[in-house]
């Protein structure tokens, strides 16, 4: 911890590219303190102008370090997810299994502790398509770091404390809509599954 610590401030002390590296080892298991997230609030707050490039440089560092543990979870299987309890090994393949990538979008939208690597891992054991994985995670960080760079380009030192206090409530409010757009969804297609959905046999 050590050694991410040291790494972690040589990292802030490159701007937008550290920034890239930081998103990219959080999203691969190899988490640093303050995470992203405080680094997208601070840059935004230095750098105003440029805080929708700031949000794009997480988002794609983000993406591509899910995609490493998406992979380890492709080629390991099941033993990808040993480390974790039975319970929560359930509560990730069932979601997974039923609401696909939207269970992505909702997973990396949500502040810790949700765990969305346990997410991540179990889309990669069942073999959920790359593109798709690819498109949810990197559109569900850019909705989340483009509202931290808002934040922070708007409300400068007061920014960290305006996100904590409304945090829960604003990400809540944008998985209501995502789960409002997946409904839709399965409304318009009732005569067929829905994407992802565990649909039993018809009867004889």
């Amino acid at each position: 911890m050590a050694i991410l610590n040291r790494l972690n401030k040589y990292l802030l002390l490159m701007g937008i590219p550290g920034l890239f590296v930081i998103a990219f080892l959080d999203s691969a298991a190899a988490p640093l303190s303050g995470g992203p997230d405080a680094v997208v609030l601070l840059l935004s707050w230095e750098r105003p102008a440029l805080a929708i490039v700031i949000a794009a440089a997480g988002a794609l560092g983000s993406t591509l370090g899910c995609l490493v543990l998406y992979s380890i979870g492709q080629r390991s299987g099941e033993r990808a997810l040993a480390r974790f309890s039975p319970t929560k090994r359930d509560w990730a393949e069932r979601n997974m299994a039923k609401h696909g990538v939207w269970a992505v979008i909702a997973g990396v939208l949500a502040p810790p502790p949700f765990p969305t690597k346990l997410l991540v891992l179990a889309a990669g054991v069942l073999k959920t398509g790359k593109a798709k994985f690819s498109g949810a995670v990197l559109a569900g960080r850019l909705l989340r770091y483009s509202l931290v760079a808002y934040l922070g380009a708007h409300f400068g030192a007061r920014a960290g404390s305006v996100l904590k206090a409304n945090y829960a409530f604003i990400v809540a409010g944008l998985i209501g809509c995502i789960l409002l757009i997946y409904l839709v969804r399965a409304l318009r297609n009732s005569g067929r599954s829905p994407e992802g959905e565990v649909v039993p046999p018809p009867q004889q």
